[in-house]
């Protein structure tokens, strides 16, 4: 002989796939808002000279796809955000730019990061240790 079973058994068993897909797609949302492109940095040094400029160039790519966005500084000092500086746009996947440090960075130990967004693909940033000289 058979059990009938209650009503509220079947509902719930009518929604579990909708329960267990919703819950497969709420784990892998943190993991598709990450940055899938790849910034590769070029600075000539950690001692930029005050005053004068110190250039970089930043390569900004998905596998072989050159990518364009935009730019943003931000200096740290012992690991708090001291200044944040405009950025830039850039495309076709190359930016460049010249800086000049001030007198007032003068032998302090800074660290310059370089945050790179690229829309619809998120956020990325590279850290790089200065200490400016005369």
């Amino acid at each position: 002989m058979s059990q009938i079973q209650p009503r509220t058994h079947r509902v719930y068993r009518r929604f579990l796939p909708f329960a267990a897909a919703a819950g497969v797609a709420l784990s892998i949302a943190p993991a598709a808002q990450a940055a899938t492109f790849r910034v590769k940095a070029h600075f000539i040094n950690h001692t930029p000279v005050v005053n004068r400029k110190w250039p970089l160039v930043l390569d900004v790519t998905r596998g072989r796809r050159r990518l364009s966005g935009i730019v943003k500084y931000e200096f740290l000092y012992q690991g708090q955000v001291v200044s944040h500086q405009p950025g830039h746009r850039f495309k076709n996947g190359v930016y460049r730019d010249a800086m000049k440090f001030p007198a007032t960075s003068l032998g302090e130990p800074l660290t310059l990061r370089v945050i790179v967004t690229v829309p619809h693909m998120g956020t990325e940033h590279v850290d790089w240790a200065v200490h400016s000289k005369r």
